[in-house]
């Protein structure tokens, strides 16, 4: 008996991460990788994280990506529907140059899990992070280039995530760019991840801006 639960533990444990390889494809995987990936990977509601020793687990994919190293979709600052173009700047709370929610009346400086495109499509475990929680992940991990592809991101107790460029530009330098739910103080702005080969911090940007999305979940 102790023999076949042993069994089906392993079997669950692979299962899991061969889940897990491209944000839910099946991958195969030797009982070492498995023993080993094990410790390093958390899955919800069909999602995968990595805690990285903060005050959130971080995900280790982007919302519309089958895998770490895809940048999946871009989407405007409170908004579920991925971009179709990166030069369309229209949000859908915006009628008339007139920002009709999270605006100077309203005192909505969060995103609703309606208008979180992370709960929209993973399910209500899963949400944007705050400015707060990206101010941390910057502050409190180390950051390396790989291959001018985006960032590993080494937390605090050695485990990382990778976060994918969105651009490469003329000058060869990768560009990323990633949305938190957070309103800005001018409400036409919303704060986001901005990480290139010479700088890693918050800026603020349009909501109507297209940006990548990697989403958190409660520890």
């Amino acid at each position: 008996m102790k023999k076949l639960l042993l069994f089906f533990a392993i079997v669950s444990v692979a299962g899991m991460l061969a889940s897990c390889n491209g944000n839910g494809k099946a991958a195969e995987a030797t009982s070492e990788e498995n023993s080993a990936e094990a410790e390093e990977v958390g899955m919800v509601q069909g999602y995968c994280y990595v805690d990285l020793g903060l005050s959130v687990n971080w995900a280790t994919c982007n919302v519309g990506a089958n895998a770490p190293e895809e940048y999946g979709n871009k989407y405007g600052w409170g908004e579920t529907k991925a971009k179709e173009s990166d030069f369309n700047f229209d949000n859908k709370y915006k009628v008339d140059e007139e920002w009709t929610k999270y605006n100077y009346t309203d005192s909505l400086t969060t995103l609703d899990k309606d208008d979180d495109v992370a709960t929209s499509n993973w399910g209500t475990e899963w949400r944007m992070p705050t400015k707060d929680e990206m101010q941390e992940l910057v502050d409190k991990c180390t950051w390396t280039i790989k291959d001018n592809k985006g960032f590993e991101v080494k937390g605090p107790n050695g485990k990382t995530i990778f976060l994918p460029v969105n651009d490469i530009t003329s000058t060869s330098q990768c560009h990323g760019n990633y949305w938190t739910s957070s309103l800005d103080e001018n409400c036409s702005f919303a704060f986001e991840l901005v990480f290139h080969t010479k700088f890693t911090g918050l800026n603020s940007d349009s909501r109507g801006h297209g940006k990548l999305v990697r989403p958190v979940c409660a520890k």
